[in-house]
């Protein structure tokens, strides 16, 4: 099956002509005797396993070409539970800047207090990866695009640094999402997303997903997942499956919509960089459209004048509402002179961008109404 057909159709059972499968809401499943309970049941309890979150990992899995695959109640949930699952007194990670401010909080304070080290390096230049291994190096840790400055890197060099170092690779791939990007046929062990965002598409749910092989899945699910408990309830998952049945219609759409806000923002006066590697003309082009098969719908740009163009722009906006996520039907803008906390990028070029970068979520309204939005917003400047 190709990618819609199968999120329309693949692991989903049929109850009694039903289009759409049922929800199980209930936290428990009862057994008929007392060895049925004593065995390995299907399901038993909510938190490890339902009907309907079964459906959604089915899909997911399928969808990033994974053996399998479970989902948490927040995208932060998947990410910390694959940091906790692998990562140990001791151990060292590599993680790519900029990252998700999520995980940037994770990694640089919260797992040191639990004795494990990070070094955030640039991985435009993979000799930054190979100076950065250490002897307790244990993984590392990056996005297919990175969230605010949308850099790509090469895929192949950092998954062959990683095997060379007998390091587990983790890939967040939320922004690029496995419609661009399919991170573990180039290798990669973990693929984690944010399920609140494009994979769900209506800004009605918050949750996560992680994705690897049986054997990961199945050690994560009986570890993390039961000693945590960051499951994603079944309504949210059943929202979630709702959402993925339009999602590679959505993409197309997003991506499209993108490519053209993309190029009016390109040469513009006001503009000084465009962050869009899909672009014609983008430093990382070439290397952008060799690993992603198509745009996605985030971008940002820097303007002209700082922050204080930055502030105009943002405010002239009418139909692009100001909001920290992205990935959902509407569309939004965000800055990170209003937030930005990665001290990481002191010292280097991208702490002489923040104050003027401007990031787009393109949305699903019509792609004219979009565009005159932007040019009547550069207009104020």
């Amino acid at each position: 099956m190709r990618m819609q057909t199968m999120l329309a159709h693949f692991g989903e059972e049929t109850f009694h002509g039903a289009v759409v499968p049922p929800l199980f809401l209930n936290s428990l499943f009862t057994a008929n005797s007392y060895d049925e309970m004593k065995s390995e049941a299907p399901y038993r309890y909510s938190r490890m396993g339902n009907p309907t979150t079964d459906m959604l990992e089915k899909k997911l899995a399928a969808l990033d070409n994974g053996e399998a695959a479970k989902v948490f109640a927040s995208g932060m949930a998947a990410v910390s539970t694959a940091l906790l699952h692998f990562l140990k007194q001791g151990d060292h990670v590599i993680c790519s800047y900029p990252i998700y401010g999520g995980t940037y909080a994770m990694l640089s304070g919260w797992m040191a207090r639990y004795g494990v080290t990070c070094d955030f390096v640039d991985f435009r230049d993979l000799d930054n990866i190979r100076d950065a291994v250490k002897p307790n190096t244990r993984m590392l840790y990056t996005e297919g695009y990175s969230t605010m400055f949308m850099d790509v890197f090469d895929l192949r060099g950092a998954i062959a640094i990683a095997r060379e170092h007998g390091l587990v690779s983790v890939i967040d791939n939320t922004c690029a999402t496995p419609a661009t990007l399919k991170p573990l046929d180039w290798g990669f062990d973990v693929v984690v997303h944010s399920l609140s965002k494009y994979l769900s598409g209506h800004s009605d749910l918050t949750g996560g997903v992680v994705v690897s092989s049986q054997d990961t899945i199945r050690k994560l699910t009986a570890m993390e997942i039961g000693v945590i408990g960051g499951a994603l309830p079944p309504f949210d998952a059943w929202l979630a499956t709702r959402g993925l049945r339009t999602f590679g219609l959505r993409m197309k759409q997003h991506g499209e919509s993108a490519m053209r806000v993309a190029a009016l923002l390109d040469g513009h006066p006001q503009v000084e960089r465009v962050n869009y590697p899909l672009l014609p003309g983008h430093p990382q082009h070439e290397l952008a459209v060799s690993q992603m098969s198509g745009p996605t719908g985030l971008l940002s740009f820097e303007l002209r004048g700082g922050e204080p163009a930055v502030r105009k722009f943002v405010d002239s906006l009418h139909w692009f509402k100001i909001g920290v996520s992205w990935g959902g039907f509407e569309s939004l803008v965000y800055a990170t002179a209003i937030g930005w906390q990665q001290d990481a990028v002191v010292g280097t070029e991208y702490e002489s961008r923040i104050d003027k970068l401007v990031r787009l979520s393109v949305g699903l309204e019509d792609t004219e109404d979009l565009l005159e939005d932007v040019e009547q917003a550069l207009a104020q400047l």
